[in-house]
Order: structure tokens, then sequence, then C-alpha cells
């Protein structure tokens, strides 16, 4: 059964994605010329898609506390469990890029759709493709748009946050822009780190919390700025916990 869930979940993820994203590049081509934002166009589909994978598994709720107004031109960095903690936050943050930890140079057809979401993955890559993604993180970030990181670099278990690497608030100081912290609780109980199989059928709630944005003019430096997020991050995590 569990696995039946695992496999369903997958299948429910990657099918209703591939199913909206396959007319929406067909609309796209079609109308091109009104769409002024090809990105936000096809970012838009897939946090549909996301949502409805959250609606669609039987034995998840995702219960989200976010801001009425949500930042642009911030960088949103959150904890990392699972798989499903991007469609989990993805779904509500709009006009993104996201550096992903993953090699889908071998796969031309899905680092093609996941390219037009915003996910730009970067293992594997050159130092010349490095350089060329930090250059569009910061164009990007200048147009008042946003960038997520998952701040610990890979999917942590257990209760305890990994150390969070300085990329996203080395970022921060230099361009001046805040950032807000995600934390994601519960997903590891489902679909953990090399997962296929739901470790549990349980209904349980998943919860996305949201924190205040922090900025750089209250820190000394990047290394300040960094330790704070992990120890707020950290005593929410915990207090996420102790409900899931």
């Amino acid at each position: 059964m569990k696995c039946f869930l695992g496999t369903l979940g997958h299948l429910v993820f990657f099918g209703v994605l591939v199913g909206l994203m396959i007319p929406g590049f067909l609309f796209y081509f079609i109308f091109q010329i009104f769409i002024k934002d090809a990105q936000h166009f096809f970012q838009r589909g897939a946090a549909l898609s996301y949502r409805l994978f959250y609606i669609l598994v039987p034995c998840m709720k995702l219960k989200v506390d976010l801001p009425k107004d949500m930042l642009h031109g911030a960088i949103y960095i959150s904890t990392h469990q699972s798989i499903l903690d991007f469609p989990a936050f993805a779904g509500y943050i709009q006009h993104y890029l996201i550096l992903a930890n993953v090699n889908l140079g071998k796969y031309p057809i899905v680092e093609k759709i996941t390219h037009s979401v915003g996910v730009r993955s970067i293992k594997g890559r050159s130092i010349e493709e490095l350089s060329l993604i930090q250059k569009e993180l910061e164009a990007h970030m200048k147009s008042g748009k946003n960038i997520i990181y998952f701040a610990e670099g890979t999917r942590h278990t257990g209760d305890k946050l990994l150390p969070f690497k300085r990329g996203a608030f080395r970022l921060s100081f230099k361009l001046d822009k805040p950032i807000v912290p995600i934390v994601i609780e519960g997903v590891q109980k489902y679909l953990p780190r090399k997962a296929w199989c739901f470790r549990t059928t349980k209904r349980q709630n998943v919860y996305m919390k949201m924190l205040p944005p922090i900025y750089p003019k209250d820190f000394k430096n990047e290394l300040e700025m960094k330790h704070y997020a992990q120890k707020i991050m950290q005593d929410q995590k915990s207090k996420l916990c102790e409900l899931s």
C-alpha cells in the first residue's frame, strides 16, 4: 500500500505537471506574441499542478501560514527534507528562479520543462556555466523578481537542520535584498531522501511556515545573518515537529 501511494504520488505529481505543461507549450507557441513573460506564464501553470498534487494525494494535507502580501525582489530560503518541498512553496511564490543541485543535462526534455519554470540545475556545470547562472540570478533580482535557495544545499534527515550554505546571504549583502525564511515540516514522513515508496499511509498534516523577512542592514556581515537565519528556522522547525 505504501509503495502504491508513493508511486501514485509520483504519477500524480509528474502526470499533472506534464499534463498541464504540454498544452501550455502549445498555447504559448500559438499566442506567444501576446505573452510578455514566458517564464511567468509557465510558472503559473506549474503552480496549479503543484496545488492539485497536494489536493489529490489522499494522505497529505498541506497547511500553509503565509503573509498576505508576499515580498517581491526577495531571496526566499527554505528547509529541505524531500522532493515534495518544492511543489509546496512553488505553488505560492511567483516570478522566481531556483537553484537545484541536480544534473538534468542527461534528460533534455526534463531540463527543457524545468528550465521553463525557473529551475537552474547546477550539478555538473563548468565554472563558465555557473558564472552565467550567477549573472542571471543577479539580473533577475535587480528586475524586482525572486530567487529561491535550499539553504542547506541538500536534504536533511531528523530534527536538526544541516549547516547553511553562504550563497543566499552573500547575494543578499551584494544586492541589498531581504531574505525570507521558509520552514517546511512533515514531508519526510512520506517521501524522505532517496525513497520511492511512501513510509506511511496515515493521513497527516504537512506544515509550511513563512517567517518575517530579515534584512542585511541589520547584520554586521553575511555570516552573522546566516547564523541568525539558521537559528530562527531551527526554532520554528522544532515547533512544527511537535505538531506533525
